[in-house]
C-alpha cells in the first residue's frame, strides 16, 4: 500500500516539477517535458522496491484513464475555426499524401521485418499527422504493448530532434532557395489565443478560484463526450449482433466488433464528439483545456514509461522500426518538397505544415521565431490541429490496410 501512494503522488506531482525545471534550466527546456518523464519514468521501472503488483494495477489505471480523459480536452482547447483554412489547404493536403506515401513506402522496405508491423504503422501515421496524444490513443485503440511503445516513443523522439536540428541549422535556407519565398515583411504579428497558449505552455491562474470551477466544467464535458460514445458503441454493437442473429446481451454486443475493434470505434467516436463540442460557446470559453489535457499526458507518459522492462527489449531487432521512422520523417519531407515545388506552395508555410504534423503545434512557434516569419504562426498551427483531428482515422485505417498486406 505504502509503494502505491509514492508511485501516487510520483505521477501526480513530477509532471510539474518537471515543467518547472524546463522553465528555469533552459537546457532541460530544450529538451522538453515528455522526453524527460519518459527518462525518469524508465529508471522508476527498473526499481525493484517499487514494482510490485499492486503498483503495476495503479501504473495500468493510469495509463487506461489518462487518453480517454486528455484527449477530448485537448481537442476542445484547439477551437477549430474554418477561417483559419484560408491558405493553408494546399499545404496540408500536401503535406499528408507525403506522410502517407513515406509511410507505405517505408512499410513495404521495413513493415515485414517489424513485429506487429501494421500496428506500428497505424501508431506513426497517427503520430506523424498528430502528436503523440495520437500515438498514445492510438496504443489504447491498437492494444500495442507498453514495452514497445516506450520505445516507439522514444526512438520517435530521437529521429525528430534531428529533423528538427537540420531544419534549424540549413533546412530553412536550403527551402528557400528550392521553393516560392517573399520575404517576411517586419511590422509585428499579433498571435491569437490559440498560438499564445501553444506558445507559452503555461499553467498560471490554473489554481484560482475561477481556474479550479473551469476545471469542474471541462471535466463534465468530457465525462458528457464519454457517456455519448459509450451509447454509439452499444448502438453499433446492438445493430451487429441483431444482423447476425445473436440474442442482445452484455456479451453479444461487447464481443460483436471482433477481436481488436471495440477500441478503435470508442476512440472514433469520443475524438468525434470532442471535435464537435469544440465548436460551443461553452467549450470554447475553457482555455484550460489544452493545458489540462497536456498535463494528463506528461501523467500518461511517466506511468508508460514506468512500466517498460528493458531487460525484455529487443534492440537489434527494433532497428526495423527506427528505420521505418526515419523514412517516415525524411522521406515526407521530401516528398513535401517536390509537391511544393509542383503547387507552388511557399517554402515558409511548407516547413510550418511539415514541423506541425510531424513535431505538432507546440513547436510551430519555435519554427516561426527561427524564420523570423511569424505570419504563418497561425495557419501552421492550424494545419496540425487538423492534423490531430485525423491523425487517430488515419491511424486506425492505415494498421487495418497494412493487415491485408
Amino acid at each position: 500500500m505504502t509503494t502505491v501512494i509514492i508511485y501516487a503522488l510520483i505521477f501526480i506531482s513530477m509532471p510539474a516539477f518537471v515543467l518547472w525545471l524546463c522553465k528555469k534550466v533552459n537546457f532541460l527546456g530544450k529538451i522538453g517535458p515528455i522526453l524527460i518523464l519518459y527518462i525518469i519514468g524508465v529508471l522508476l521501472g527498473q526499481i525493484p522496491g517499487l514494482n510490485n503488483d499492486a503498483t503495476f494495477k495503479l501504473k495500468d489505471l493510469i495509463t487506461t484513464l489518462m487518453i480517454p480523459l486528455a484527449l477530448p480536452m485537448m481537442l476542445f482547447g484547439c477551437q477549430f475555426n474554418f477561417k483559419d483554412m484560408k491558405g493553408v489547404g494546399k499545404s496540408l493536403v500536401a503535406g499528408l499524401i507525403a506522410v502517407i506515401v513515406a509511410t507505405v513506402c517505408g512499410y513495404l522496405l521495413f513493415g515485414g521485418k517489424i513485429a506487429d508491423g501494421p500496428k506500428v504503422a497505424g501508431l506513426l501515421v497517427g503520430c506523424e499527422t498528430g502528436g503523440t496524444i495520437n500515438m498514445a490513443a492510438l496504443k489504447m485503440a491498437l492494444n500495442f504493448p507498453e514495452e514497445r511503445y516506450v520505445l516507439l516513443n522514444s526512438f520517435d523522439m530521437l529521429v525528430c530532434f534531428l529533423y528538427f536540428v537540420f531544419l534549424l541549422s540549413c533546412g530553412i535556407k536550403l527551402f528557400r532557395k528550392i521553393l516560392p519565398h517573399t520575404e517576411p515583411a517586419s511590422d509585428h504579428f499579433e498571435a491569437d489565443t490559440k498560438a499564445a497558449v501553444l506558445e507559452k505552455n503555461e499553467y498560471s491562474g490554473l489554481w484560482s478560484g475561477r481556474g479550479i470551477a473551469q476545471i469542474f466544467k471541462i471535466l463534465l464535458a468530457v465525462v458528457c463526450c464519454i457517456l455519448l460514445s459509450a451509447v454509439v458503441v452499444a448502438l453499433v454493437g446492438i445493430v451487429i449482433s441483431l444482423v447476425n442473429g445473436n440474442p442482445v446481451t452484455l456479451k453479444t454486443v461487447t464481443g460483436s466488433f471482433g477481436a481488436g475493434w471495440f477500441m478503435p470505434v470508442f476512440i472514433l467516436s469520443l475524438t468525434t464528439f470532442a471535435i464537435a463540442a469544440s465548436f460551443t460557446k461553452p467549450v470554447r470559453k475553457m482555455n484550460y483545456s489544452y493545458d489540462v489535457g497536456l498535463y494528463l499526458i506528461y501523467i500518461f507518459s511517466l506511468a508508460v514509461a514506468s512500466m517498460a522492462d528493458v531487460t525484455k527489449l529487443n534492440f537489434g531487432q527494433e532497428l526495423y522500426t527506427c528505420l521505418f521512422l526515419a523514412c517516415i520523417i525524411f522521406g515526407s519531407l521530401l516528398l513535401q518538397v517536390i509537391l511544393s515545388k509542383i503547387m507552388k506552395i511557399d517554402a515558409d508555410m511548407m516547413i510550418v505544415t511539415s514541423v506541425s504534423l510531424i513535431n505538432s503545434p507546440p513547436f510551430v512557434p519555435m519554427m516561426t521565431t527561427a524564420m523570423k516569419n511569424r505570419k504563418v504562426l497561425v495557419p501552421g498551427i492550424t494545419v496540425g490541429i487538423i492534423g490531430f483531428a485525423l491523425g487517430n482515422y488515419l491511424g486506425i485505417l492505415a494498421e487495418r490496410l497494412f493487415m491485408l498486406f
